[in-house]
């Protein structure tokens, strides 16, 4: 990929570093990775064979059905962003592909030609998806925002048929050669025989310590994902039998059956996908994991003038980074796709902005140290030194300060804003913040006391990650642009970095970030699930 750097005065002079009074010499500035990427999914999730043994594997965060040769592992872009958002996808007798954007509420169905029409819209949770072996009846399920099972219709004309409520959270399923539906229950760490007619289900094996995805096979079994145990399982659905295949050695999120019988498994945590000879036990990696799964948002301390980098990874935790030799280590963070984290002296507050949660823990430990809930999509959220928070809450527009964890101890600071998104501290008694609007293309400051809004600048291409630079200019993250911008206390901007690897699609989780040292710029890379750092030579 070609990278345009851009070793101006401006850049030096943005880090507070000598020579400013002259003209620096030509290229001043490297971008560099921190961490490379390695992989082309933004976690990996529902797995199925086509007809011509193609292997097509999902993603939610990346947006994208992908086919993967499994001979070369060599991966392609099957269907792009933004259609192409799938957690679980079917395929039909007839090459039909059904898929479920589990976060736009939405099953996509695309004919053998080409041609992607809508069957159920407004249904977001929708999760599983399968046909009945002669492709007439197409059945789904909502997961995590609801729980149901429904039928629908392949036309898409009629609206969906609820079978049953409350399963327990009916997992990646299929539907048996007697018009069964055998499936796994997420909540409840069993596999479940249901009746799609009556609705009528009963256990077939319980057997787990939990369940997660179920494929059958040709033998009157299932093999099924136990994801606490990190094993391959099997189960007799006659007589509910259950035997281990094999260990997985990380976690993992669906599988598949290729027609020789052989098992493929979506590992979400390394972005990989594991090969099972269930005969045997023995595995190997068709697409190697990867350093990160899906790079989002990041904080930068320093000591000893040296930088340490914790990171979001969603499908993989947080993470921290040794930003000298890019060594990467999973930390005991327990954040459901953690997408946003900020640091102070002693503490780390993640966000998920799935969960609408903060939690706050201790910088060296890890231990979780406070915890605050129901808030709608938020975006990054920073600590005062008195303890109280200050959010910016992307799914309602405003940014909140936060003094306690009841919902009653928010107080908005300013409403009506489209899409705010980073924050940075503005001045150093942490009186006010700069914050991103994405939606609107403006970077504000927001005094907290009175609520006071000056815009700063306006007619940038949805700002994002927001780091206040030593010589008091502020660094934004322009993703549409694909650039790196210093905005001046004064609203002029100019361009520091372009052609930055970033902007792979807008959605959940999704965030571009800025993280600035006394030596260093860094960002994630959403396009390359990487972490770059520009400095100087």
């Amino acid at each position: 990929m070609t990278r345009r750097l851009y070793p101006t005065l401006l850049l030096i002079c943005a880090l507070g570093l000598s020579g400013c009074a002259e003209e620096p010499a030509p290229a001043a500035w490297r971008l560099e990775p921190v961490v490379a990427g390695g992989s082309p999914f933004h976690g990996v999730h529902g797995l199925r064979f086509g007809a011509d043994g193609t292997l097509y594997a999902t993603s939610v965060i990346g947006q994208s059905i992908f086919a993967v040769d499994v001979t070369t592992g060599t991966v392609e872009t099957f269907v792009g962003p933004r259609e192409g958002m799938a957690d679980d996808l079917a395929i039909g007798p007839d090459g039909t592909f059904v898929w479920t954007a589990i976060e736009d509420g939405i099953v996509y169905a695309r004919s053998p030609a080409g041609e992607i029409r809508r069957l159920v819209t407004d249904r977001k949770g929708v999760n599983a998806v399968s046909f009945s072996p002669d492709g007439d009846r197409l059945f789904a399920t909502l997961v995590f925002y609801g729980d149901a099972l429904y039928e629908l219709d392949i036309a898409g004309a009629r609206e969906p048929r609820l079978i049953r409520e409350n399963l327990g959270g009916l997992n990646a399923f299929e539907v048996g050669e007697d018009g069964m539906i055998y499936g796994p229950l997420s909540f409840g760490a069993r596999v479940v025989r249901i009746d799609p007619d009556t609705g009528d289900m009963t256990t077939v094996s319980d057997a787990f310590e939990s369940t997660g995805a179920l494929k059958l096979d040709a033998r009157g079994g299932a093999y099924v994902l136990d994801t606490a145990a990190r094993a391959l399982k099997r189960v007799d659905l006659a007589s509910g039998t259950t035997t281990t295949v094999a260990p997985l050695p990380f976690g993992a999120d669906n599988l598949a059956l290729d027609a020789n019988g052989q098992v493929f498994v979506s590992l979400s945590e390394v972005n990989a996908i594991l090969a099972v000879d269930p005969a045997t036990g023995a595995s190997r990696y068709i697409v190697e994991p990867a350093p990160l799964t899906s790079a989002t948002g990041l904080a930068v301390t320093t000591e000893g003038g040296v930088d340490t980098l914790h990171i979001g990874d969603l499908f993989g935790g947080v993470k921290r980074i040794e930003a000298t030799s890019g060594r990467l280590t999973p930390t005991p963070i327990d954040v459901f796709q953690p997408a946003h984290v900020s640091a102070t002296g002693d503490h780390l507050l993640v966000v998920s902005e799935v969960f609408g949660a903060i939690q706050q823990v201790d910088r060296r430990t890890y231990a979780k140290t406070a915890e605050w809930t129901d808030f709608t999509a938020p975006g990054d959220a920073l600590e005062a030194p008195d303890g109280t928070l200050v959010v910016a809450e992307t799914g309602t527009g405003r940014v909140l300060r936060v003094r306690g964890p009841a919902v009653a101890e928010r107080d908005v600071v300013a409403d009506g804003l489209r899409g705010p998104r980073g924050l940075a501290w503005a001045d150093a008694d942490r009186t006010s913040v700069y914050v991103t609007e994405a939606g609107g293309g403006r970077l504000l400051r927001l005094t907290l006391d009175t609520g006071t809004q000056t815009v700063v600048a306006e007619g940038l291409r949805q700002p994002e990650g927001v780091a206040l630079l030593p010589d008091g200019g502020i660094a934004v993250m322009e993703v549409a642009a694909r650039r790196l911008t210093r905005v001046a206390p004064d609203g002029t901007t100019a361009e520091l970095a372009g052609a930055l690897p970033v902007g792979h699609a807008n959605g959940p989780s999704l965030f571009r970030s800025l993280a600035v040292s006394p030596a260093a710029i860094y960002f994630n890379s959403d396009v390359e699930n990487a972490v770059y750092r520009l400095t100087p030579p």
